[in-house]
């Protein structure tokens, strides 16, 4: 595998590259791509937004046509960071199809999630090149009033640090969204802001010391992403984040058929057999007794493993959420209530 590329630090001045590779929202969500363009511009940075509009008939010149935004972003000089619009689904389709070699040529800062996972994963060890599990610009940088603070501050927090200086400790949000926002799930001209609730904080399923480095994103797609060709075949010693994404509709939380299947899946490709740690995120859309039935659920399925488990964490599928570098070397420790990222996201002056 190349050495590790830590992408270089966003500056004021600099432009940030929309890009679309999964869901494409551009069109039938204008006034939130607007938002989320606006809210960038307001704090000194530039916005492309990278979206071929032609209309494409067949699967594989679709498919081209996002390898081609994504591989505009990554040619540009003038692009810094390369900010996915949001997740879904299909970025699987152009794994095989990327130019790595032009991405390893062009190394910057490439954040997303959910579906974004096979892209950092896949960009990672074809490249060197670490990505950024972290919000997306339109189902995040849109919301309404403004995007959280706590969103906002972690996000420039990892990006923008010119210092090479740690991440550092990871906060807990105070607050959290259980619904998503109206202008994504009814109506995209929608308005009306959410009402937040307490964050209950973090929950050690296992307590535990430990020290490795962060690895995976969306549950549901690393189900179907371990044992390509795309996906490292080790994770031994890494921790590893995983969270829950929606289920039928956007409106459901994963069933828990599914959420058996996948954990049954995940586990029988050995992959809980080498991690040295584990990290959940927010169970999606569960209520208290749902959650607590998830946990139970997989701390069956992981009897016999020793690992430490934090869960609830803010990251992924839940909101407002944190901006995790890939691979970052990061500690845990139970006893002190730590997560530590221990090293910086990117490379500053």
């Amino acid at each position: 595998m190349p050495d590790t590329i830590v992408p270089a630090a966003l500056r004021k001045g600099d432009s940030i590259a929309f890009v679309s590779p999964s869901k494409r929202l551009n069109t039938s969500h204008p006034a939130a791509l607007k938002r989320a363009k606006d809210f960038f511009e307001a704090r000194g940075y530039k916005v492309k937004v990278i979206f071929d509009e032609t209309k494409t008939e067949g699967l594989r010149a679709t498919t081209l046509k996002r390898c081609e935004e994504l591989h505009s972003a990554f040619r540009d000089p003038e692009v810094k960071a390369v900010l996915c619009t949001s997740g879904g689904h299909g970025a699987d389709e152009l794994l095989r199809h990327l130019d790595y070699e032009l991405i390893r040529a062009n190394p910057k800062i490439f954040a997303g999630y959910s579906d974004i996972t096979q892209l950092i994963y896949a960009i990672f060890p074809n490249t060197g090149l670490r990505g950024f599990y972290a919000p997306a610009a339109i189902t995040e940088f849109a919301d309404l009033p403004a995007p959280p603070s706590f969103t906002v501050d972690h996000f420039f927090h990892v990006l923008a640090n010119p210092t090479n200086e740690a991440v550092g400790p990871i906060p807990q949000s105070k607050e959290w969204f259980p619904d998503l926002a109206k202008f994504l799930v009814e109506d995209p001209s929608s308005e009306e802001p959410r009402v937040s609730r307490p964050n209950p904080g973090w929950k050690w399923l296992r307590p535990g010391k430990t020290t490795g480095r962060l690895h995976g994103g969306s549950f549901g797609v690393l189900y179907q992403f371990k044992g390509t060709k795309f996906c490292p075949s080790s994770h031994r010693g890494k921790t590893l984040m995983i969270e829950t994404s929606m289920g039928a509709s956007l409106r459901e939380p994963l069933s828990f058929a599914q959420l058996r299947l996948q954990l049954s899946q995940l586990v029988n490709t050995g992959l809980f057999d080498e991690i040295a740690g584990l990290l959940v995120g927010r169970w999606y859309g569960y209520n208290d007794d749902e959650r607590l039935e998830a946990e139970m659920l997989l701390l069956e399925f992981l009897e016999g493993t020793g690992f430490l488990i934090l869960s609830n964490v803010d990251f992924g599928h839940t909101d407002p959420p944190l901006t995790i570098p890939f691979d970052a070397l990061a500690s845990l420790d139970s006893e002190k209530n730590e997560f530590v990222v221990l090293e910086a996201g990117v490379k500053g002056d």
